[in-house]
């Protein structure tokens, strides 16, 4: 595990003369900013047999769409994935905006998606309708996960208040178990309050994280103690 405090485009600058490792990167990121230079530096460290995810939501998706498209190329783009919460208020104005987008595109032919990892029960389990077992593959759009309560036993407090953007680890469970295998290298270049190291502590994989807040740093850093 490897635990990073400071700018991010500066942090992996540092690793580009290293040989390409980094079997999946997940960046949760900042939504309104149009610098993509990280995804630049992410996708030079990227293994062929990669897998490259981006959470953003209204602000940036339809840039990082055609931004991603023209990096890794429009045949490997895989998924766009909606993660859907409904707590918080809600607009008379509009339809309430209740979901992040989770594009994920593969660096080259030969990645891992093993399904059967995170099948989940149909609607018709144990019925008559039932004909395969009663499980199915989740769609891409992620409507059974449920709610990140901020009363949530995962939360975690600064100032006594939750840290804000804090994801839950049935959503990286969702995301990075059918990519990877044990010992795979794992990057988050927007580490947080590191849920996705503490996934990868639970789940036997590797870890980078890199964070640039000093006070969020050092309170990932005694949690993944």
């Amino acid at each position: 595990m490897k635990l990073i405090l400071g700018d991010n485009v500066e942090a992996l600058i540092n690793f580009n003369n290293a040989k390409a490792r980094i079997d999946v990167i997940y960046g949760d990121c900042i939504y309104e900013s149009f610098d993509f230079r990280w995804v630049d530096l992410c996708y030079t460290l990227l293994k062929d047999s990669g897998i490259f995810y981006v959470q953003t939501d209204h602000h940036t998706v339809a840039q990082y769409i055609i931004y991603l498209n023209s990096l890794f190329g429009e045949e490997n783009f895989l998924n766009m994935l909606i993660y859907k919460q409904e707590w918080g208020g809600r607009s008379k104005r509009y339809f309430p905006r209740k979901h992040d987008t989770i594009l994920m595109y593969a660096k080259g032919k030969d990645y891992k998606f093993n399904y059967e990892r995170i099948l989940i029960p149909k609607v018709t389990a144990n019925t008559a309708f039932d004909k395969n077992g009663g499980m199915k593959i989740p769609c891409d759009v992620f409507d059974d996960l449920g709610n990140f309560s901020t009363m949530s036993n995962e939360r975690v407090k600064k100032d006594g208040k939750n840290i804000q953007w804090q994801k839950p680890l049935k959503l990286m469970n969702r995301l990075l178990l059918p990519v990877t295998d044990e010992g795979d290298i794992i990057l988050d270049p927007f580490m947080g309050s590191g849920t996705t190291g503490v996934w990868c502590k639970e789940n036997n994989r590797e870890f980078i994280g890199i964070e640039n807040d000093h006070e969020v740093f050092h309170i990932a850093r005694e949690i993944l103690k």
